[in-house]
């Protein structure tokens, strides 16, 4: 079970999060706090798994925060949420400590995948905040035209999530797939639901696309 604890000013929002997340089998949502006092109160009480912040806080910068966050729960994973969110914004919540940046339009399926992968312990950007971090993180790389948008989305697969994605890109099922890489049908699955995940495809008619137009894996 994920514990996660919801700091965000805005009551509705804070109850249409309780509600979503709480409906998962797998996430629960320990408490919400809508001020920083009460929020430190919150993350001291719980240490919870995951913290969803809100960076926007007016009451206090929410990167304010993350500093006491880290140093009173050292292991929770620290997911934001923002209007859009800058390459900027990104590199200072990465060296901060954040694990994940999300935008709030993304609160959905979106949000759930977000929860369970920095939980595993893995960083998460939603896919449209990914060219803004490349520009901060990559800009001679970019200028030179050595790394695509679609080459930095892949190289954040595992080898095994690149390995299922590309097989599904050629037309197998996860039965044959299980057979072939040696794996069980539902850790394929796994894998494909993470990859899929991460390239911010929805279907299986876009994860083709992104394989043989993007990448031209397929050609080879």
């Amino acid at each position: 079970m994920i514990t996660v604890a919801i700091v965000d000013e805005h009551f509705i929002l804070l109850s249409a999060l309780n509600v979503l997340l709480n409906s998962q089998d797998d996430i629960k949502v320990i408490g919400t706090a809508g001020d920083s006092g009460s929020a430190v109160e919150l993350i001291k009480l719980e240490t919870p798994d995951v913290i969803l912040l809100d960076i926007s806080m007016l009451e206090m910068n929410g990167f304010a925060l993350i500093p006491r966050f880290k140093k009173i729960s050292p292991e929770s994973k620290i997911l934001i949420m923002t209007i859009n969110g800058d390459g900027r914004c990104l590199q200072k919540g990465f060296e901060l400590g954040v694990s994940g940046f999300l935008v709030k339009k993304a609160m959905d399926y979106d949000l759930i995948y977000a929860i369970r992968t920095v939980a595993r312990g893995e960083k998460y950007i939603y896919p449209s905040m990914v060219e803004g971090y490349m520009m901060s993180n990559n800009q001679s790389e970019i200028r030179d035209g050595k790394l695509s948008k679609e080459e930095f989305l892949w190289n954040r697969l595992s080898n095994r999530e690149q390995e299922v994605i590309i097989d599904i890109a050629h037309g197998f099922k996860n039965k044959e797939i299980a057979k072939k890489r040696f794996l069980s049908e539902k850790t394929v699955e796994t894998y494909r639901l993470r990859g899929m995940g991460k390239l911010g495809l929805k279907k299986k008619s876009d994860l083709v696309n992104f394989v043989i137009l993007k990448l031209k894996i397929l050609k080879q």
